[in-house]
């Protein structure tokens, strides 16, 4: 019998304290994955590199965090006690914050891989901590703590070139102590993950086993994350180029990522809410929809109208993200951390493949005409999520035996 509530009847009092520790330690983190972007301009400047250059740039970010978290989750989940996520924010913390710090180009090389894969150890202690803090409320925490993240994606570019202009890219390092805090919250603020009794029930065998019963919905879930992925991890990618080049400024390169995210973090909460109360399918299709009309309106109205059209775009693009972690966990409720990392980095794995093509390509064609690979991939994105099996609150997800 699910232990969720039904229809209907009171979900009781929500997890407030943890979730919010959550919410601040996913900030924190994830504003570090938006420094690099809105600085490709000034490290340009500095380092004299091309644009196909910063392409591959991003899509190794994107390549080394996605990878890493699979990896990560089986540890988290077979070893969840050891401070993968306190080690994990710190070390981020050091390695992007060398983007700017570093006096050579190779060193901000280095360091993006470095910061990557460190990322990406932090995301399945997280969402599997977020997972366990309530089942009635599991949408709701999931997407709490999602939120924090979308904020930190949100406020990165802000932090970053607030720090860079007004005391120059050397200085970035003073971010770290506010890794050092929050990693100081997560030691003596969090609940403790509980020990594993059966360790066997958690080996490889397990969730294979596990994987190859709900086939259908993961497969799902995880292609939702590559299309919400390549959405992001390009469209963020390469906004502050964009509009640096279209002469809006720096700071409105920045800016856009900010409207991005921040429009981001509300469609997470949205979507969190609904998914405790209505099937979960039927909120990520209309997220979905809702990105691939934000998109089209970026591609064919002047970037004058690009704030507006942005803001539809994340928040349709994060509608479905916390509901898809929760919806994942539920499916493999003996596996949360790597069922987190499939909706969460799984999809960054395969859209790290894509920034480096998109900006060689745009050098030839321009990048405005490039981005309409966005909206055919939003399309898939819909259809891949009416493919989604029927749900409703109260009961188990249906799985293929």
């Amino acid at each position: 019998m699910s232990s969720e509530a039904e229809p209907g009847k009171s979900l009781g009092p929500a997890p407030w304290g943890a979730m919010g520790i959550l919410f601040l330690v996913h900030f924190v983190v994830d504003s570090h994955a938006t420094f690099f972007a809105p600085l490709i301009p000034l490290l340009r400047e500095k380092f004299h590199f091309t644009l196909a250059t910063a392409g591959i740039l991003i899509s190794i970010q994107s390549f080394t965090s996605a990878l890493s978290q699979p990896l990560t989750a089986l540890m988290v989940d077979r070893w969840p006690r050891l401070p993968w996520l306190a080690v994990g924010i710190v070390g981020t913390s050091i390695a992007f914050t060398a983007i700017g710090w570093s006096p050579v180009f190779w060193g901000v090389a280095a360091a993006i891989p470095a910061g990557g894969m460190l990322f990406g150890l932090c995301h399945p202690d997280m969402a599997a901590r977020a997972g366990r803090l309530s089942e009635a409320h599991a949408s709701l925490s999931v997407s709490v703590f999602v939120t924090g993240g979308r904020m930190g994606f949100a406020m990165g570019p802000i932090i970053a070139l607030g720090i860079a202009t007004r005391l120059g890219l050397e200085w970035l390092w003073i971010y770290v102590f506010v890794a050092l805090g929050t990693m100081a919250l997560i030691v003596w603020g969090l609940p403790k993950p509980p020990r594993l009794k059966d360790k066997t029930k958690d080996a490889a065998g397990g969730l294979w086993a596990a994987m190859v019963r709900a086939r259908k919905p993961v497969s799902l879930l995880f292609g939702l994350a590559i299309v919400r992925a390549i959405i992001m991890g390009n469209l963020g990618g390469f906004l502050p180029t964009l509009l640096v080049d279209a002469g809006m400024g720096l700071w409105s390169g920045g800016f856009a990522n900010t409207v991005l995210f921040t429009s981001g973090a509300v469609g997470v909460m949205a979507g969190g809410i609904w998914g405790d109360r209505i099937e979960k399918r039927s909120v990520i299709a209309f997220g979905m929809a809702v990105a691939l009309a934000g998109m089209i309106a970026f591609l064919v109205f002047p970037l004058d109208y690009a704030f507006f059209s942005l803001a539809v775009v994340g928040l349709g693009n994060f509608i479905p993200m916390g509901v898809s972690v929760a919806l994942a966990q539920k499916t493999l409720p003996g596996h949360r951390a790597f069922a987190s990392s499939l909706t969460l980095g799984g999809g960054w794995l395969i859209s790290g493949f894509t920034s480096a093509p998109i900006a060689a390509a745009a050098e030839h064609y321009g990048l405005i005409q490039v981005l309409w690979v966005l909206p055919i991939t939003l399309a898939a994105g819909v259809v891949i999520a009416l493919m989604l099996p029927r749900e409703k609150p109260g009961f188990a997800l249906p799985v293929q035996s």
